[in-house]
């Protein structure tokens, strides 16, 4: 496949599958001012982690380059391409992108996210066939998107469709930026592909007690799951597995509920466990485990006491409910006027509760502020003097 072409509604594709290719192909993109931008990534589906799978590249001349991660060394020429703000990147629904880059070490500029353009002209689904087939009649085969992109070597069938969700960018982007420019809402997309660009990666703090029911646990059997959760994660990243295809989540806080039933009666007698887990050792390292973290839990004097719900009921007064109808009103008729789903990257539920339990308007998007004040002031209703905008967020 080294020297693979092929060609695509006329858009030449290339295979760059080597360091080499890829310093060729960054001198000739970097003299591109746009370009279209996609990943595919594994995100804990076929294996461990969220990993780069393959980086699709279009530039304004009819050339698509593919860019497969696994057999290249250093990607620090696509890097800073991708880091360059003289080139903007069209992305489509660019956020799990973006957080993946960062996590690579790459902070994306230029960014310009034909999805968010989508949403800002009010389209009910704005996915890349959706856009495709509304704006230009065109129907994209997507018969390879639950593709193992781990997998090598790559078909022609992959490669093809993983152009296809670069090559028609430039059009799409084109086409709607005309159409918002067009309702003057160029600020819109400004300031919403800003804040796309300041993503950033970060680890979920305690994954544990995200997992399904563990919130029923008590302290002291939430202390077990968490030690048995870094297990399961350590196991995972040894076998290149998903995690919970080493246990099933369900099972996992299971053993934490019941820590001292008998481990080698609960491998074999409980669906999905990985047989990686029943060898010997695994099954002592397991049971090790559980032990040491009751010693810990014990030696800590971690209690059996429940943790008390986190979740309050959200306050009902008077007052709350006045605000809550003034918000309710302005989005009407923010609805009225720019439709039902460019209304949500204004406004949602969660600002008008959350003002009308603290009677501030957190709205950080300056566009949004600006929009819901004005419609206020339209409407005669007097939004509580205490108000937090872009600027005044930490």
């Amino acid at each position: 496949m080294e020297n693979l072409l092929l060609t695509q509604d006329g858009v030449a594709i290339r295979l760059i599958d080597s360091d080499e290719k890829l310093l060729k192909a960054a001198e000739q993109l970097k003299k591109s001012k746009e370009l279209g931008l996609d990943l595919e990534f594994d995100q804990n589906r076929f294996t461990y982690g969220f990993n780069l799978c393959l980086v699709q590249l279009a530039d304004e001349n009819n050339n698509c380059y593919i860019i497969d991660p696994f057999l290249i060394k250093d990607l620090q020429p696509l890097f800073n391409l991708i880091e360059d703000p003289a080139i903007t990147k069209i992305i489509h629904h660019s956020n799990n992108d973006i957080l993946l880059l960062d996590k690579m070490g790459c902070s994306i500029k230029g960014v310009m996210d034909t999805d968010v353009a989508a949403k800002i002209l009010n389209y009910e689904k704005s996915s890349l066939a959706t856009v495709l087939k509304e704006e230009f009649n065109t129907e994209i085969d997507k018969s390879q998107q639950s593709s193992n992109w781990n997998k090598r070597p790559l078909t022609e069938d992959q490669l093809v469709y993983a152009a296809i969700d670069v090559i028609y960018l430039h059009r799409v982007k084109d086409k709607l930026v005309k159409e918002i420019t067009a309702l003057g809402r160029e600020n819109w997309l400004e300031e919403e592909n800003q804040l796309l660009e300041k993503l950033r990666y970060t680890e979920p703090e305690n994954p544990h007690l995200k997992l399904r029911n563990a919130f029923r646990l008590n302290y002291f059997q939430q202390f077990i799951l968490k030690e048995l959760y870094q297990l399961r994660d350590t196991l995972a990243r040894q076998f290149d597995k998903p995690s919970p295809y080493i246990i099933p989540n369900d099972a996992l806080v299971e053993l934490a509920t019941e820590y001292n039933t008998n481990i080698h009666e609960w491998l074999n007698h409980t669906k999905g466990i990985h047989g990686g887990l029943k060898r010997p050792k695994n099954e002592q390292l397991l049971k090790d485990t559980i032990a040491n973290a009751i010693q810990a839990a014990k030696a800590q004097h971690i209690s059996n006491d429940y943790p008390i719900s986190q979740y309050q009921r959200p306050i009902r007064t008077a007052e709350t409910e006045r605000r809550k109808e003034e918000l309710t009103i302005i989005q009407k008729q923010l609805i009225e006027e720019y439709g039902e789903f460019a209304t949500r990257l204004i406004m949602n539920q969660n600002l008008i509760v959350d003002y009308s339990q603290t009677g501030k308007l957190k709205c950080y998007k300056k566009y949004g502020y600006n929009i819901i004040t004005a419609k206020a002031k339209a409407l005669g209703i007097n939004l509580a003097v205490q108000t937090i905008n872009s600027n005044d967020r930490k």
